[in-house]
């Protein structure tokens, strides 16, 4: 498992951040990724009740940022 410490961040990590999580460019990743974290909370049933959305965003904003998690383009097909 991914490591990702927030408070090891320098200023210029956090600025890049928090710009890479306004955008609205990257939107489309950032929900692709945060369904696939939710639907593997649920199936290892470790959800818990006190998480922050806002920390779960910038989480996967990190975690693209820095290369992580990379999200593979393929035609949406909905069941």
């Amino acid at each position: 498992m991914i490591d990702l410490d927030f408070e090891d961040l320098s200023d210029e990590e956090i600025n890049e951040l928090l710009i890479y999580a306004e955008s609205d460019e990257n939107i489309e990743s950032r929900y692709e990724v945060a369904c696939q974290i939710i639907a593997n909370m649920i199936k290892e049933l470790k959800v818990s009740p006190f998480s922050n959305s806002e920390m779960v965003d910038m989480t996967i904003c990190k975690m693209l940022i820095d290369g992580y998690i990379e999200v593979e383009k393929k035609p949406l097909i909905f069941h």
